[in-house]
């Protein structure tokens, strides 16, 4: 499968010829997904940067994953499905969801390049930050990045 072949099922992962259903969103998911988006496209202008939702990201020509938000640094990102590697991956869990299952998906992130991914718990109302200098994560208040400099309050994500 090369990067301009399409398939049904665009909420899927594409993984090695297998479309792996991904748990769908309640309103928690939602809402937090609703307000990072909103928080971020409030700085996209400042900081040079572009959020994108639901985005298929390509792992290697059989596998593809879907970011809950991904975001890259402006400039030529591809066209149909980015070419480029998001510097931020977001992932926010269901209730379904599971750690233990979002790991692959992390290590997959930082083998194409991803710098910083934000595990986001809406249900707990907590984040976990992992970076390529911190590939084990840390539970934070604050999800951030370096380069360009991102700071977002869990309360502010979790604002009514």
């Amino acid at each position: 499968m090369t990067a301009n072949t399409s398939f049904d099922g665009a909420d899927c992962d594409y993984l090695d010829g297998e479309m792996v259903e991904r748990n769908w969103g309640e309103l928690p998911h939602g809402r937090a997904q609703k307000r990072i988006l909103r928080l971020l496209e409030q700085l996209e202008e400042r900081l040079g940067i572009e959020a994108i939702p639901e985005i298929r990201i390509q792992i290697h020509p059989t596998r593809y994953r879907v970011a809950d938000v991904a975001v890259w640094r402006r400039g030529n990102i591809g066209h149909r499905i980015p070419t480029v590697a998001p510097f931020l991956a977001i992932e926010i869990l269901s209730a379904e969801d599971r750690l233990v299952r979002m790991q692959p998906k992390i290590q997959e992130y930082f083998s194409i390049g991803v710098e910083w991914i934000w595990l986001v718990d809406p249900e707990e109302r907590k984040a976990i930050c992992y970076s390529r200098q911190n590939p084990a994560g840390t539970l934070v208040e604050i999800l951030r990045t370096e380069s360009p400099a991102i700071e977002i309050p869990l309360a502010e994500v979790f604002a009514a």
